[in-house]
């Protein structure tokens, strides 16, 4: 009786140990310890951020599986997927499209808070801005005189538009609904703004481009004689080679940052957090002006060559109000959109 109650007891600490040891792995794999790999959502243009991500992975030793698609849709799969996410972390789009849903984020506090504007930073640290966007109205030159391209958000109501507009659907696209609630919000929060965006949506006639990227090209190819956009695109595009001028609208700019965030329950948790460590860092900071973004960081200086920021008309940007208030202005939106068909 003796030994065998010592076999049981010796059997019983090796279960004990061996159980231990498991959990412990499952809990380093979970927490991206072990892991050597991240999915990112992006929407971002593949011709610029690929080599950020690329460089990511050559000095970390992470893979990054990559997951592409217009914000809005990227935002939905998210939602989708909150039981069981598949994604670690959401970069791209403009963050007043992060700011709704919020509850979807993990909260976590970067190692480059204390470098950040103000407006890179969520009350909770459930996302960051990016890169400043301004919004911008571009013309083609070849169909519209310098004189005679619209200078504000009211003058795309001109009657001498119509149809001739490029505007991507803002159900699909992050910096369409940026770009309307931009709108709204030049003329303040009231029936006055939402008249503005009723009148832009009878010029469009009825066209809507499937994404942002399609605006450029629609206004360079002169199917269209201008558009909406942001800035960046916008002038990337220029420097292609493309027939392309850009306007800052003199009633106003809110100035948002796009953004990026670590998805709640994420599986690579610890890699996500490095990542978003890493394009908010100085390093990559400081290169991203070359590609006509603007950095978030207060250690860095303008970038040259672009519009100083001083030199725009600010619209002060009321998240709590596009927040509390983004159903009704999709509702109008598309209310607007089918009164005009």
């Amino acid at each position: 009786m003796k030994k065998s109650g010592t076999r049981h007891f010796i059997v019983l600490i090796a279960l004990v140990l061996m159980f231990g040891s498991l959990i412990a792995a499952c809990g380093k794999t979970s927490g991206g310890k072990q892991s050597k790999e991240l999915t990112l959502y992006y929407s971002h243009a593949a011709d610029w951020s690929d080599p950020i991500i690329k460089e990511f992975q050559e000095k970390t030793g992470i893979t990054v599986n990559l997951v592409g698609g217009g914000t809005g849709e990227l935002i939905a799969r998210v939602k989708a997927e909150s039981a069981n996410p598949l994604g670690d972390v959401l970069w791209g789009g403009f963050v007043d499209g992060y700011a709704v849903v919020d509850e979807y984020f993990e909260s976590y506090k970067t190692t480059e808070y204390d470098y950040l504007i103000d407006e890179a930073k969520s009350p909770n640290n459930t996302w960051y801005g990016f890169n400043i966007e301004p919004m911008v109205i571009i013309y083609n030159p070849k169909l519209v005189k310098p004189e005679e391209a619209p200078k504000s958000w009211e003058d795309l109501t001109d009657p001498k538009w119509k149809g001739k507009i490029a505007h991507a659907d803002p159900v699909k696209s992050g910096s369409a609904f940026t770009a309307i609630v931009n709108m709204i919000l030049s003329k303040g929060k009231g029936e006055e703004g939402f008249d503005l965006l009723k009148r832009f949506v009878e010029n469009l006639d009825g066209k809507l481009i499937g994404s942002s990227s399609g605006t450029f090209k629609g206004v360079a190819d002169g199917e269209y004689s201008i558009g909406i956009t942001y800035e960046q695109g916008a002038l990337k595009y220029i420097e292609s080679g493309a027939d392309l001028a850009v306007v800052y609208p003199s009633d106003g700019n809110t100035l948002l940052t796009t953004g990026l965030a670590i998805i709640k329950g994420a599986k690579n948790k610890e890699n996500a957090q490095k990542f978003v460590d890493f394009v908010l860092g100085k390093e990559v900071q400081s290169q991203i002006g070359s590609i006509y973004r603007r950095p978030v960081r207060t250690d860095l200086p303008e970038v040259e060559g672009m519009k100083p920021l001083n030199e725009l008309v600010k619209i002060e940007y009321d998240m709590d109000w596009a927040i509390a208030n983004k159903d009704l202005i999709m509702e109008k939106w598309k209310a607007f959109i089918v009164a005009s068909e």
